[in-house]
């Protein structure tokens, strides 16, 4: 099924393909071996892994990427040395490691002892108890390395290396970014596009607002290059290089993602409005709760917004800042209420996932298992088509909202956890850096960040001092 949904997202020239699908085992390669040599650190190979993500092996699946493989390798690196004694799981994420399984078991009990809600497509029952496990070892366990991977070089890591490395990412993407709209405008050539990173659902003038092409440099989407756009902003800014931050706001302007404005509206509210709590948890809860008091304000007054933005939809600006936010806001076509907390959600993925809660609440204790949303019954999803696709994974099965993913997917309990544990910080943490990770914290609820998430919260952890020199001084 994934090789005949994904077809599309394929390019037609095979040798262009070839190329494609054959980059995320180069970039992995490449990057080992610097990282090995000691020319770049743990945090620059994923990071510079994340930012490639444009390519990937389709024929397999979406999600196999440099991140992918890199995180692959760390695992069985960082399995063998827990084997021989040379690694140890810290007490306090053990508990972490466990989460899923002991989710898993309770929607085991649930569904033996009280009620079955779900779904299974082709009656493969045991789909559903196999399913986590998959998602476990391909995704969750590769994440834990990865932690504990930072973890174990932490003597070598700082934030202000971490920052370094994310201003350099952004000025490169920009360079790609402004690359291939000139390529696709000068030549109008989907190959060349598709071998300089677009994807070709992203070149489709109709759909991608004024301009007929959202920008994404090498990152796997448009939306996930603007959520890393509005990270480094606050670091341009932060060291006053305004010039830089203007062109990556313009470049975000580009991509059309509606992720971009609602982490710049919660970058101006966390720094410039609850600047002074001094933990990190207060910050992300104060400055989130406002948020979803400006989401509530607008949601109660769509109809005028929505009646002043038809007047003017025909405006570039308009359409560039505001057509797929209306799109959103917009039931007239739908005629099922998609607003939660003020907050539109997209109809083909939280929307359904929001629904089957609301019908069974009880799973918000548990979730309803790791990667088991395609277990969700028909009857939630609008269309057999839409249904279909969702199976099939275009688009994705994992929810955007990573917070609500989390709650969905393993419930309201570990999602405690893991709020508690990703938002501890050492007594040494400066005040920006306990702003930034309450920023990224509430960028986790819009954004599918996780990697940056998982790095930013380990360094506010571990990082006591200034970055050593003498480790990144052949990779400046």
């Amino acid at each position: 099924m994934d090789e005949i949904g994904y077809s599309s997202f394929q390019s037609s020239n095979i040798f262009v393909e070839c190329f494609r699908e054959g980059m995320p085992l180069i970039v992995t390669i490449i990057l080992l071996c610097l990282y090995y040599q000691k020319r770049i650190s743990v945090i620059d190979t994923l990071l510079y892994a994340f930012a490639t993500e444009a390519y990937t092996m389709i024929m397999i699946g979406p999600t196999f990427t440099a991140t992918f493989f890199i995180g692959i390798f760390f695992l069985v690196e960082q399995t063998h040395q827990l084997i021989t004694g040379r690694q140890q799981i810290r007490r306090e994420y053990l508990l972490l490691l466990l989460l899923p399984f002991l989710s898993q078991v309770t929607v085991f009990l649930i569904t033996q002892l009280y009620k079955d809600p779900f779904a299974y497509p082709g009656g493969k029952l045991y789909a559903f108890y196999t399913k986590p496990l998959y998602f476990y070892i391909k995704t969750y366990l590769p994440f834990f390395a990865i932690g504990a991977k930072i973890v174990q070089d932490r003597e070598q890591l700082s934030f202000a290396a971490f920052t370094e490395t994310v201003k350099k990412i952004a000025r490169i993407s920009c360079v790609i970014a402004v690359i291939q709209m000139a390529a696709q405008f000068t030549f109008r050539s989907r190959e060349l596009s598709e071998f300089l990173g677009l994807q070709g659902r992203y070149m489709v003038e109709e759909i991608n607002g004024p301009m007929g092409i959202r920008v994404q440099a090498w990152f796997s989407e448009p939306k996930i290059f603007s959520a890393f756009l509005s990270l480094a902003i606050p670091l341009f800014v932060k060291d006053r290089q305004y010039k830089m931050a203007f062109v990556l706001l313009v470049m975000g302007l580009l991509t059309s993602s509606q992720t971009f404005w609602v982490n710049m509206m919660a970058a101006g509210v966390l720094f410039f409005i609850f600047p002074w709590p001094k933990s990190v948890r207060w910050k992300t809860l104060s400055s989130f709760g406002f948020i979803v008091g400006i989401f509530l304000m607008v949601a109660a007054s769509k109809e005028y917004f929505l009646k002043h933005y038809m007047e003017n939809r025909n405006d570039p600006l308009y359409k560039t800042l505001f057509e797929r936010s209306a799109y959103r806001y917009d039931n007239e076509v739908w005629k099922k209420d998609n607003i939660i907390m003020g907050i539109p959600l997209q109809r083909d993925m939280e929307l359904p996932v929001v629904d089957f809660l609301r019908d069974e609440p009880y799973l918000l204790v548990s979730g309803y298992g790791a990667g088991n949303s395609i277990f969700i019954p028909p009857s939630y999803f609008f269309g057999q088509m839409n249904y279909q696709n969702h199976l099939a994974g275009i688009g994705g099965q994992n929810l955007n909202m990573r917070w609500f993913f989390i709650l969905a997917e393993f419930g309201g309990v570990s999602l405690l956890f893991f709020f508690l544990v990703l938002t501890k910080t050492n007594p040494e943490t400066t005040p920006f850096q306990r702003n930034y990770l309450a920023f990224v914290v509430i960028c986790f609820f819009f954004s599918q960040i996780d990697l940056l998430f998982v790095i930013v919260a380990l360094l506010c952890a571990y990082d006591h001092g200034p970055l050593n020199e003498s480790v990144y001084e052949q990779s400046a």
